[in-house]
């Protein structure tokens, strides 16, 4: 079943682009195994092993079935119910059991433990790029430095900002940041998200991104007045407010500010990712 699975994961990776990451010693990776990695992670599905820089750490045979899924699925929202078609095919066991095996993935992950996003009513995404090694017949090398001139071409993708749309979010309630990034990036997007104007600021972008989801409400100043002041600076990017206070009097205030959308709290999947699409093919 994985094996078939994993020509679709090179598929959908070869539509974007990504830095090739550091790799593991060869001596971790048997000839011919399917290899998939992300971050600082190689995992190797048939061998059932989890490498952290190369050095085999502890999971358990529950919490890397669910990693592999989540892998597989990278980008996509994964239910509760698909989750336990894979990882218990035979078994019937209570949504507990589920959220201990989360968390002991999450501890076995260490600090790179945030790639698990919660997606509140809809399941599990796995935000990290990820990519795979379909089989591995030639030396593995230990970083790009060590690319071969003839592999070059098909080993590895340079990473291309431009072509993945950044959309930066600024809520000063981090549940909504977390669930708006994860619909963003379950719709192949890249997101940077922010808990104040400041914050954004402190980002120092070197171009504007290309869409803003601003919050109406924000510690220290109004979304809108911020908005205003991008523009005096002339990095001002297509704007898409929400509120969960929303009033006539803010949305017209929002609309004349040039705001491709304004959206009310809780934000309806669809019309904020048609707000975006909007935003971004301005």
């Amino acid at each position: 079943m994985l094996e078939q699975q994993l020509p679709k994961v090179a598929e959908r990776e070869s539509e974007g682009s990504v830095t090739l990451a550091r790799l593991a010693p060869a001596a971790h990776i048997p000839s011919g195994e399917a290899v998939l990695r992300f971050r600082r992670f190689t995992v190797l599905p048939n061998a059932r092993q989890l490498l952290a820089d190369g050095v085999p750490i502890d999971v358990g045979s529950r919490a890397f079935d669910l990693l592999v899924v989540l892998l597989q699925s990278r980008g996509t929202i994964v239910s509760k119910a698909e989750i336990f078609r894979h990882v218990w095919p035979s078994t019937t066991v209570e949504e507990s059991n589920l959220r201990f095996q989360m968390a002991s993935l999450r501890t076995a992950l260490g600090e790179d433990r945030d790639v698990i996003k919660t997606i509140p009513g809809r399941g599990y995404l796995l935000v990290a790029e990820a990519f795979i090694d379909a089989t591995l017949t030639r030396p593995v090398m230990t970083g790009p430095d060590d690319v071969p001139t003839d592999m070059a071409d098909d080993t590895m993708i340079a990473a291309d900002a431009s072509a993945h749309p950044t959309v930066a979010i600024i809520d000063d309630d981090r549940g909504v940041r977390e669930a708006l990034e994860g619909l963003l990036m379950s719709a192949g997007l890249a997101t940077e998200s922010f808990g104040s104007a400041q914050e954004f600021r402190d980002r120092q972008w070197a171009a504007p991104p290309a869409c803003l989801i601003l919050d109406v409400w924000l510690p220290g100043i109004n979304g809108i007045d911020f908005h205003h002041e991008l523009g005096r600076e002339g990095r001002q990017p297509p704007v898409i407010f929400i509120s969960g206070h929303a009033d006539v009097h803010t949305s017209v205030r929002a609309m004349k500010a040039g705001a491709v959308e304004f959206l009310t709290k809780p934000v309806r999947h669809q019309e904020l990712l048609d707000a975006v699409q909007a935003a971004i093919t301005r």
